[in-house]
């Protein structure tokens, strides 16, 4: 297990790739490529043997793509930036790709040299130095594949690990070459072609290889077994759920993403270190650089009346519309929602009704398992009002009405602290507040029947009244 440090956003992993050692042994490797190709293409023009300038050609390809893979690297190593907000390690996975068609390409060159060779008598001439540059350079790809195969392994290099494959690849072309050479000076000059076309097939297998290696990264396969993931999360305490489990990325270099659920009774503080502690854990997995954790309540088959209102209320907030007296009730299998919107009295009826129209849509998209939602539509204003200044006459014709309407309802009595006002950007409207005492052994359902009773009939019998506010309040807090 790799040692970690925290850091602000969490754990990373202290040792992250040693992307200039990588580039080291690339250098490196291209030029040992090169040196090998330098050697077979001298041999192979001074002797006229056509199979070993082709196998230079091979070695050729192999330092080109180091040159790929170079390129690549210095793409993947570059940080994340606004554009690539993942970084660049793809880059790398591409490069990686780009071998695998550069050895198609070879493959395709090599077969069209085999049938070339096959309709061609002519048997190529074979020396001693031809022998001992083939040898020379078998020697230089042999080391070149071991090293780079384990530096590749070592420092998590997909470039790394795919040249070594091509080189490989390189080895058993300069291996055919080198028996074919053997088989003509024996007198078979067939045979060279023909071991030359199996070695053809041999590239295309490990350029398919390849493929497997990298296409899935480029297609986001998932890097990390689920089970996996599962099984850490489910090691943790205080996780009620979890789902939506993703891993994407490239060998060594994994990102994992999920939501967990835990109990709404927990403190942010509490689901946050319950998120640290899961987060902690995925990131020890071999292999894992990045994980991401959505945190969410756990919730019931249904939303209770909690979430209903808090789904309900952030909807109106979004249009610019208040929510207060909210209720839920059922009717058989049907559950509806009833509460009282607040618009803002500037608005026309149509502009008031389209907003709470819209509204009642929105919770229902937000609340499928609603069978309806009513609403009641009431003034709400966002700014501080100015009162103005009121008639000793209205205010006695105001007190007049509030009191022959409290003696209508024989459970309020005392009106008291009556207190009428108006916005002078509205007209004549006026607005009332008021309170009364009322019995304090009454449920609160009743007493809230009872206040918007008041409320209804001051609106009936006051005609400029824009709104109505009553509190009760028992006898000994008055």
């Amino acid at each position: 297990m790799p040692d970690r440090k925290w850091i602000d956003d969490g754990y990373v992993a202290s040792g992250q790739r040693d992307l200039p050692q990588i580039r080291r042994v690339l250098i490196l490797t291209m030029l040992l490529n090169f040196v090998a190709t330098a050697i077979k293409l001298a041999a192979g023009l001074a002797t006229g043997a056509l199979s070993v300038v082709a196998d230079s050609l091979d070695n050729l390809f192999d330092g080109l793509s180091n040159v790929v893979g170079l390129a690549g690297l210095s793409a993947a190593s570059r940080p994340p930036d606004a554009d690539h907000p993942y970084g660049h390690r793809k880059f790398e996975t591409i490069a990686a790709l780009s071998i695998a068609f550069l050895l198609f390409l070879t493959c395709w060159q090599l077969l069209e040299a085999v049938w070339a060779r096959l309709g061609n008598t002519m048997a190529p001439e074979v020396t001693l130095w031809t022998l001992v540059a083939m040898l020379l350079g078998l020697l230089i790809q042999g080391g070149v594949s071991v090293y780079e195969l384990r530096q590749g392994r070592r420092l998590r290099s997909e470039v790394l690990v795919a040249d070594a494959l091509h080189t490989r690849a390189s080895i058993l072309v300069s291996l055919s070459v080198l028996g074919g050479l053997g088989l003509v000076r024996l007198g078979f000059p067939k045979a060279d072609p023909l071991l030359a076309a199996f070695v053809a097939v041999m590239i295309a297998k490990i350029g398919v290889d390849i493929l497997r290696e990298t296409l899935p990264v480029l297609v986001d396969r998932a890097a990390v077994d689920p089970r996996t993931i599962a099984g850490v999360v489910e090691s943790v305490g205080g996780i009620e759920s979890f789902h939506r489990v993703r891993s994407r990325g490239a060998f060594g270099d994994a990102a994992i993403d999920l939501h967990i659920r835990v109990s709404p009774d927990n403190t942010v503080q509490e689901a946050n270190a319950i998120a640290d502690e899961v987060r902690r854990r995925l990131l020890a997995l071999e292999g894992v650089n990045d994980v991401m954790l959505h945190v969410e309540a756990q919730r019931q088959p249904e939303p209770d009346a909690a979430d209903l209102f808090a789904t309900a209320k952030h909807a109106a907030s979004e249009l610019g519309l208040t929510v207060h007296e909210v209720w839920a009730h059922r009717n058989n299998a049907d559950l509806y929602l009833e509460m009282h919107v607040g618009v803002d009295p500037n608005l026309t009826l149509g502009q008031a009704h389209e907003r709470v129209d819209h509204l009642e849509r929105e919770v229902r998209t937000r609340l499928p398992v609603l069978r309806g939602v009513h609403t009641h539509i009431e003034l709400a204003t966002t700014q501080v009002l100015v009162d103005g200044q009121e008639s000793p006459e209205l205010q006695a014709q105001v007190r007049r009405e509030v009191e022959r309407a409290v003696a209508q309802i024989p459970s309020l009595s005392r009106p008291h602290n009556i207190r009428v006002r108006h916005n002078p950007a509205d007209g004549n409207k006026i607005y009332l507040s008021l309170e009364c005492t009322v019995a304090p052994d009454i449920p609160v359902t009743q007493a809230h029947f009872l206040a918007s009773q008041l409320e209804q009939e001051l609106g009936r019998r006051l005609v400029d009244v824009a709104d109505v506010s009553v509190h009760l309040e028992p006898p000994d807090q008055e």
